[in-house]
């Protein structure tokens, strides 16, 4: 009984660990200065950004523009689909 319960925990946690990684994997650009209170999730709620194009629109004519020009419009997609923004 023991070890079922174990290996049940084990998955859990295993399954857990993917998908926080898959979460995380589109954002490795972002999480270098995006931490804590300031991280990208936390922000995009703030901010109230629903898609691709606004991510995008805040990021190339915000008041970081500066900051955010090196990202690509690949960088962009991939933030926006690990975000999970229309």
């Amino acid at each position: 009984m023991m070890k079922k319960v174990f290996t049940l925990v084990v998955a859990i946690i295993f399954v857990l660990g993917l998908a926080s990684f898959g979460f995380a994997a589109g954002l490795e650009k972002c999480d270098k200065c995006h931490k804590g209170e300031k991280s990208v999730d936390k922000m995009v709620t703030k901010a109230k950004i629903a898609t691709a194009a606004d991510l995008a629109k805040t990021l190339r004519e915000g008041p970081k523009k500066a900051m955010h020009k090196a990202l690509t419009a690949d960088d962009l997609k991939t933030a926006a689909e690990a975000l999970k923004l229309k």
